[in-house]
């Protein structure tokens, strides 16, 4: 793309953006603060056409943003090095969790042995 067609999505991007927050505000739907057994017919059906319509001013947004980190342009976050982080915080977090249910079986064996075999833990 031409620097002034990326300089249009970004501006473009930016916008949209603002359209979204405003469009996916529960407070902006219709009937908000009612309880879903005291909205009319057409409370109910606005609140989802506002729904609707944000997720789709959403995926606009989402295939601008992309087609902007596509071309190199300050569009999204590196999607590979937060999966990569995160993979490495799921490994770290399965570590810890195996770690504990070790000691905690370790503890639980041995309490059990003591009860049933008057074993002493060693």
């Amino acid at each position: 793309m031409r620097p002034d067609q990326i300089a249009r999505l970004q501006e473009l991007s930016e916008r949209l953006a603002d359209s979204f927050i405003l469009e996916a505000d529960p407070a902006e739907w219709p009937g908000n603060g009612k309880p879903p057994t005291e909205l009319s017919q057409e409370e109910r059906g606005n609140a989802y056409w506002c729904k609707k319509n944000a997720m789709a001013t959403g995926g606009v947004l989402r295939y601008t943003l992309d087609l902007l980190d596509k071309e190199g342009g300050a569009g999204t976050p590196d999607i590979a090095a937060q999966d990569a982080n995160m993979d490495r915080k799921i490994r770290d977090a399965e570590r810890r969790a195996a770690a504990a249910v070790d000691r905690v079986i370790g503890k639980a064996k041995g309490e059990f042995d003591k009860r049933v075999h008057g074993k002493q833990q060693g």
